[in-house]
């Protein structure tokens, strides 16, 4: 399990340069706007991105087939993806956090504290769905097939709520912040663990 979570750190640092600069872009930019948003969308994009490329990593150089000659549970490769998942979603927070509570500071602070920890849950919450979307989706389908249903999924319930809103999502949105904010974890907690069953399944049936 170890083995294979530090396969995946060890892809990852080979892009540090780049993961990096965009990062201390994106950080430096929440300063100068005063907004720790942009940081935060950067990064949850950042985190959906890098679990796709690392699945990507996997089909293309046919890393399943070497792995199933070694001593590793099928089920432990799929556990070492969401648990890596979750490790980048608690960087992605140990780094928002400390940032906001900085911009939070400067005069003109786009949103209080007790605002932003409810968005930042309604995030988290939103980023563990996507990658509970991503892994299955990419170990049934494949990478190609599986990013157009992983876009599919996420655009069409938005563009469906802007169609039922009348294009005024964003004030609804706000107005029952507080009731996402309650519920979206344990959701997304709940569905993030039936993800991992999902994925234990399929790769458990599918041959390489």
């Amino acid at each position: 399990m170890k083995a294979l979570i530090l396969k995946d750190l060890y892809l990852m640092f080979n892009q540090k340069n780049l993961i990096v600069t965009l990062t201390l872009l994106f950080f430096f930019a929440s300063f100068f706007f005063g907004d720790p948003g942009m940081l935060m969308i950067f990064l949850t994009v950042l985190c959906i991105t890098q679990i796709n490329t690392l699945l990507a990593y996997d089909e293309t150089s046919n890393w399943y087939r070497y792995v199933y000659t070694m001593p590793v549970k099928k089920a432990d490769i799929v556990k070492s993806k969401y648990i890596l998942s979750l490790i980048l979603l608690l960087l992605m927070l140990l780094i928002i956090f400390p940032v906001f509570l900085i911009t939070n500071e400067m005069p003109g602070a786009a949103i209080e504290m007790n605002e932003f920890l409810k968005v930042l849950s309604i995030v988290a919450s939103s980023l563990l769905i996507m990658l509970g979307l991503t892994i299955p989706a990419t170990i049934k389908y494949g990478i190609q097939k599986g990013r157009i249903l992983i876009l599919a999924a996420i655009f069409i319930p938005i563009i469906a709520t802007n169609i039922v809103s009348n294009g005024n999502w964003s004030v609804r949105f706000f107005e029952i912040l507080d009731i996402l904010s309650l519920l979206s974890l344990p959701v997304s907690a709940i569905l993030f663990y039936l993800s991992y069953k999902l994925s234990t399944y399929i790769l458990e049936k599918k041959e390489f």
